[in-house]
């Protein structure tokens, strides 16, 4: 039997489980009550569990993702660190910082302008993910080739003259001192990334949202200063937090041509990893995914050990019209990706990896899916 934490009070049987509350359960009885959203992970409290925990790992490293028996050994026990630390992490709640507090009290008195959160009309796209979106700038310095928001910026409402100009970072006046608190989860960013520029405004806004009894999704290509600033100060609200960071596929050269002002794989996982082991809930976003149902395998191999939420996995859009470009490394790419992105293929990956317990699916490949489910009727 293992520890399980509380997320919600809940009816167990003949009593009431509180919030925060740990559970010594069975397999069986856990996986139950999981599936009804009450429990986080399982903790690491005894020997047993912490070499079951070594063991699976380096299974795992040596026959899905092709390492030696020694490099899965260190890599094993370095994660099996990472749980420990997790654990006595989340024992304890530390409060934000006097000075942190006092930073975000001067911001309040001089911040003007609208409230910039506002509702998701559809419900694909990030409105899979939340009700509202948040953003506080115009531009974005990671220059991803894909990104709708410099697309729309750019050609539809002419509000930066180009796609270099994107790339100069523009903090928008915004107010959330007297932020409400909304029905449903807040995606915050949408449109642009959180980049050092934006840090210091991000956070004060994001205590704010926070603070007000909100839950909010931080979504990103997560910097180290960024995600280090944010884990320090924001323990309190773990329960109302998912950082879920965007990693497209697990090789840095792909990256780079795709998104070339954003982090480094190592950078990006660096960043799981810590908040992991914080104590923080943590996601991934593999939409796009920049690479074929063998790389989408391993990108799932190499995250899941650092992720308590969902793992997701989409396509990009319009990624045809890239196969024209002049620059003959993105061309081959976008022509891989195609092929990678045929129903047949996507069908495959479904089929093989639709059983892991932390996949989902975006919007992209539950179109895949149900055209070939009715293409079978």
């Amino acid at each position: 039997m293992l520890e399980y934490i509380a997320r919600a009070s809940f009816r167990l049987k003949d009593r009431i489980i509180n919030k925060g509350e740990a559970l010594r359960l069975s397999a069986s009885n856990a996986a139950q009550i999981f599936e009804r959203g009450y429990l986080l992970e399982k903790s690491i409290i005894g020997l047993a569990d912490v070499i079951a925990a070594y063991e699976t790992r380096a299974r795992v490293l040596v026959e899905k993702l092709q390492s030696t028996s020694d490099q899965a050994s260190k890599k094993a026990m370095h994660y099996v660190g990472s749980l420990l630390i997790r654990y006595e992490s989340m024992k304890g709640i530390g409060q934000p910082s006097s000075a942190f507090l006092q930073e975000v009290q001067e911001f309040n008195r001089t911040a003007s302008g609208k409230n910039p959160v506002s509702k998701i009309i559809s419900d694909t796209g990030a409105g899979e993910w939340a009700g509202y979106n948040c953003n506080i700038g115009e531009g974005c310095s990671h220059g991803c080739l894909y990104c709708y928001a410099s697309e729309i910026a750019v050609t539809r409402f002419k509000r930066v003259a180009s796609k270099e100009a994107w790339l100069d970072e523009m903090l928008i006046d915004a107010k959330t001192g007297k932020c409400k608190k909304y029905p449903v989860p807040i995606m915050f960013p949408t449109t642009h990334d959180i980049t050092p520029v934006y840090l210091p405004a991000y956070r004060c806004h994001l205590f704010n949202i926070l603070n007000a009894g909100n839950t909010v999704i931080i979504v990103s290509k997560p910097h180290r200063e960024c995600i280090e600033a944010i884990c320090a100060e924001f323990s309190s609200f773990r329960d109302s937090m998912i950082f879920r960071f965007s990693i497209g596929s697990l090789d840095n050269e792909t990256l780079n041509l795709w998104e070339p002002g954003a982090p480094s794989v190592s950078e990006r996982m660096w960043c799981l990893k810590h908040a992991f082991e914080q104590g923080y809930r943590t996601s991934i976003s593999a939409e796009p995914m920049l690479t074929d149902r063998n790389g989408a395998e391993r990108l799932y191999y190499a995250v899941e050990p650092f992720v308590t939420e969902d793992i997701w996995f989409g396509k990009m859009n319009n990624v045809g019209g890239f196969r024209k470009s002049e620059n003959t490394d993105l061309a081959r790419s976008a022509t891989e990706l195609v092929a990678a992105y045929q129903d047949a293929e996507i069908m495959a990956l479904v089929e093989h990896m639709e059983a892991l317990p932390k996949v989902s699916w975006k919007d992209s490949i539950k179109e895949v899916i149900k055209r070939s489910k009715g293409s079978q009727q």
